[in-house]
C-alpha cells in the first residue's frame, strides 16, 4: 500500500495517534519534478547548540548520482528549510543534472534565549562543515548509492549560508564545481585553487553586508568570478519596510530574483565542470575559451579578448550569453525570457458524470519557473489556469513564485489538475496543455488526450481507487514523533517520513514492538507508520 500525502497530513495536524482507514493511493501526480525526500538529523559537533538538519530530495529513476546541489538559508530570514525541496525550479535544475538537491536546516537558538543564533554554524570550523559531510554519509547509506559521498556540489548560500559556502569553496575548493553567494561571504581570494571556481556574487541595492570586497579581492588574483547587484527594493507589495521593523539600509539583503540569473549560471557551469561519467569526483576546469567580462559600473561587456576596461576589476563570465543576461538583470533586477518552458508531460484524464479531470506532470522553465498552465481543447485555448499566490515584492500571481529569502511560495505548489465540467457522453474532445512562465511566454504543447463518447484514449487513465467493503486487514496510521520504539501486532509494517515517502517495509514479529533505531539508523526522524498488511 501506498499512502496519500492529503491523509498522512490530516493525521498529523489533526494529532491523531491512531486512525483506521481503508486503503488510498500515493498521488501519482503532483507538482513539479517527481523524487524521494530524505529527512533526518546527524550529531552536532562543535560549538553548535542543536542537531542539524537536512532536507534531502533525489528525483527519481537516477542510477548513478553526478553531483550535490546545496541551497544554504541565512541567519534569520528563511526559517524552516524544508520547502526548498517543494520548489519546482530548483528541483528541475537538480532532475536535469541527476543530482541531489539537499536544504540543510542549521538555524538553532542559543540555549535559553529563544533566538536564533548565526555565528555557531556560519563558520565552519565550528562544526557545520563536518555535519554536512556525515550528512553525505547518512544520505548515502539511506538512498543506497554510495557514491553521493564524493560527487562535486554546488554551492548557494544566503547572508551567513554565503558565508559557509564560500568557506566550504575555500576548504574544498577541488569538490565544488560552482557556487553562488548572497550577500556576507567571507575573504578566501589567498586560496588558489578557489579562485578557479567560478562564482557569482550578489547583492541587494541597500545591502547591510556587501561582499563585493571579496570579488574584488579575488578578481585582482585572476578568479573567475562575476558580481551582481539588483537595483531594486526588497518590498513592493505589502508593509513598508519601516511598519516591519526593518530599516531602509536592508533593502535589498534579501535575494529575491536572484535565482533568474543564478540558475543560468549554474547550469552553464556545471555543463563545463562535471565529469563525464557520472558518479566520478574529479572535476574539469573550467571552460574559458568563450570568456566575456563586464565592468560593473558601466554595464559593458565584451569578450575577453576585445574588453577595453580594467581586467582584473571587471566581472568574468563563461559566455556571451550570461554577460548579456548578467547586463539586463544589473540594469532591471530581474530578467525576460524568451526561451519556452518544457512541454507537460504525463497528461491523463478520467471522465465521470459529464466531466473530466485532467492531471499532468511538468517541469519548471529553468529561468523563471512556471506561472500558469493553458488548457487547449480541440485546438483552441481553452482556459488559463488562475492562481492567487503573490509575494512581498510583487503584485503578479502565478503557479508557484519565491518569496523575498528565495523560498518557494506556494510550498507545495499546487497539484497539476483541471475539470472540464463542460462535456457530454456524444462528444469528442481533444486536450493538450502548455506551461506559461514569469515571462508570460507559453511553451509548447503536451501530447493529446482524447475524449471520445465519455471514454479517454491517446493516454492511460489513471486508476480510481475504491474502498474495499471488507479490508483483509487493519490499516493504522500512528504519528510516532520521533519514538524509539512501538507496539504493534504481527506482520508487516510500511514506514513514511512526514512527507509521505516511505522509507522502508519491516516485519512486527511475535514480540509486537519494532525498534526504530534498527530500521532508520541512530539518525533521529519524525516518521509515521502505518500498519496494513495481514501477515
Amino acid at each position: 500500500m501506498k499512502m496519500s500525502r492529503s491523509f498522512l497530513h490530516a493525521c498529523l495536524s489533526a494529532g491523531i495517534i491512531g486512525c483506521a482507514v481503508v486503503p488510498v493511493a500515493f498521488p501519482a501526480y503532483g507538482a513539479g519534478p517527481k523524487g524521494t525526500v530524505y529527512q533526518f538529523t546527524v550529531p552536532k559537533q562543535g560549538s553548535m547548540y542543536a542537531d542539524p538538519t537536512y532536507y534531502c530530495w533525489l528525483p527519481e529513476s537516477v542510477n548513478t548520482f553526478r553531483c550535490i546541489i546545496v541551497h544554504q538559508h541565512g541567519c534569520t530570514r528563511e526559517g524552516d528549510a524544508r520547502m526548498m525541496t517543494d520548489d519546482v525550479q530548483w528541483t528541475t535544475l537538480a532532475k536535469k543534472w541527476h543530482s541531489v538537491f539537499i536544504a540543510p536546516s542549521l538555524i538553532t537558538g542559543a540555549p535559553g534565549t529563544g533566538s536564533t543564533n548565526c555565528g555557531n554554524w556560519n563558520n565552519i570550523s565550528n562544526g557545520s562543515g563536518a555535519t554536512f559531510l556525515n550528512a553525505l554519509d547518512t544520505l548515502a547509506r539511506r538512498a543506497g548509492h554510495p557514491e553521493i559521498k564524493s560527487v562535486p556540489w554546488a554551492l548557494w548560500g544566503h547572508s551567513g549560508g554565503s558565508m559557509w559556502i564560500m568557506s566550504m569553496t575555500g576548504k574544498y575548493p577541488q569538490r565544488v564545481a560552482v557556487a553562488v553567494a548572497e550577500a556576507c561571504g567571507t575573504d578566501i581570494s589567498n586560496v588558489p585553487a578557489a579562485l578557479r571556481v567560478p562564482m557569482l556574487h550578489h547583492n541587494g541595492r541597500k545591502d547591510m553586508c556587501y561582499n563585493d570586497a571579496y570579488f574584488g579581492n579575488g578578481r585582482k588574483n585572476r578568479a573567475l568570478w562575476a558580481h551582481a547587484i539588483n537595483p531594486n527594493p526588497m518590498w513592493v507589495n505589502g508593509p513598508s519596510p519601516a511598519s516591519s521593523g526593518w530599516d531602509t539600509t536592508v533593502y535589498g539583503h534579501a535575494p529575491h530574483d536572484l535565482r533568474m540569473i543564478a540558475i543560468p549560471w549554474i547550469d552553464i557551469c556545471l555543463a563545463s565542470r562535471l565529469p563525464d561519467q557520472a558518479g566520478d569526483s574529479v572535476l574539469h576546469d573550467m571552460d574559458t575559451t568563450n570568456a566575456w567580462l563586464g565592468d560593473t559600473a558601466t554595464r559593458a561587456i565584451a569578450s575577453a579578448a576585445t574588453f577595453n576596461g580594467n581586467k582584473l576589476t571587471a566581472c568574468w563570465f563563461p559566455n556571451q550569453y550570461f554577460a548579456r543576461k548578467w547586463a539586463e538583470y544589473m540594469a532591471k533586477g530581474t530578467l525576460n525570457d524568451s526561451t519556452p518552458p518544457p512541454a507537460p508531460h504525463n497528461l491523463t484524464g478520467i471522465y465521470a458524470n459529464k466531466q473530466v479531470t485532467l492531471k499532468w506532470d511538468a517541469d519548471a522553465d529553468l529561468e523563471t519557473g512556471i506561472k500558469t498552465f493553458i488548457i487547449y481543447r480541440n485546438g483552441s485555448a481553452f482556459t488559463t489556469l488562475q492562481y492567487t499566490t503573490t509575494t512581498l515584492f510583487t503584485s503578479a500571481r502565478g503557479f508557484q513564485r519565491w518569496d523575498d529569502g528565495d523560498q518557494p511560495n506556494p510550498s507545495p505548489a499546487p497539484n497539476m489538475t483541471f475539470t472540464d465540467a463542460n462535456v457530454t457522453d456524444t462528444g469528442t474532445y481533444v486536450y493538450q496543455i502548455a506551461s506559461v512562465n514569469w515571462s508570460d511566454f507559453a511553451g509548447i504543447k503536451s501530447a493529446a488526450l482524447t475524449l471520445k463518447r465519455g471514454l479517454v484514449t491517446d493516454a492511460k487513465a489513471f486508476p480510481v481507487y475504491q474502498a474495499a467493503p471488507s479490508p483483509p486487514s487493519i490499516s493504522l496510521c500512528v504519528n510516532i514523533m520521533g519514538s524509539g520504539s512501538i507496539a504493534l501486532s504481527p506482520g508487516l509494517v510500511d514506514i513514511y517520513d512526514m512527507r509521505g515517502c516511505l522509507l522502508k517495509t519491516a516485519e512486527v514479529r511475535s514480540g509486537g514492538r519494532i525498534i526504530l533505531r534498527s530500521i532508520l539508523g541512530t539518525a533521529k526522524e519524525n516518521v509515521v507508520v502505518v500498519r496494513n498488511r495481514a501477515r
